[in-house]
């Protein structure tokens, strides 16, 4: 687990993809994991409104919903990110937990691709960043 930026080549290539998080002036730091070989890079956000995220403190944290897989390394940025000194120690206490919940999501995940009617899948699948990369998980 680390701490990156996606790179603007990242951006370009997936830039009509709206549910990727993209601010150009303020990127999101994202947090790389590895699930059954994939590499994906979990944003940090605010204001989470929703179960499928680890929440730092308040509405603060990771937000598995917008996770995007990491195809190339240059899709990876070379500048590091900084975050809040108090999130980041909360996230290196949990990296176990973190990791055994992202695994759940991907898990969820796959499994609302395979029951695409069922009305409980249609949202997940609708407004995750993952169905851009789903050939791939």
């Amino acid at each position: 687990m680390r701490l990156v930026l996606l790179s603007d080549k990242f951006y370009a290539e997936y830039q009509n993809c709206p549910e990727i998080l993209q601010k150009r002036n303020r990127p999101y730091a994202c947090l790389t994991v590895e699930v059954g070989g994939v590499r994906f890079a979990i944003p940090f956000r605010h204001h989470i409104r929703h179960r499928n995220a680890f929440i730092t403190y308040g509405t603060c944290g990771l937000d598995y919903t917008k996770a995007v897989v990491i195809l190339q390394e240059d899709h990876l940025d070379t500048v590091e990110p900084t975050i809040d000194r108090r999130e980041w120690n909360i996230i290196r206490r949990n990296e176990g937990k973190i990791l055994y919940e992202f695994k759940a999501f991907v898990k969820q995940y796959k499994r609302a691709m395979r029951h695409r009617d069922n009305p409980r899948s249609a949202n997940l699948l609708k407004y995750c960043a993952l169905q851009y990369f789903e050939r791939y998980i």
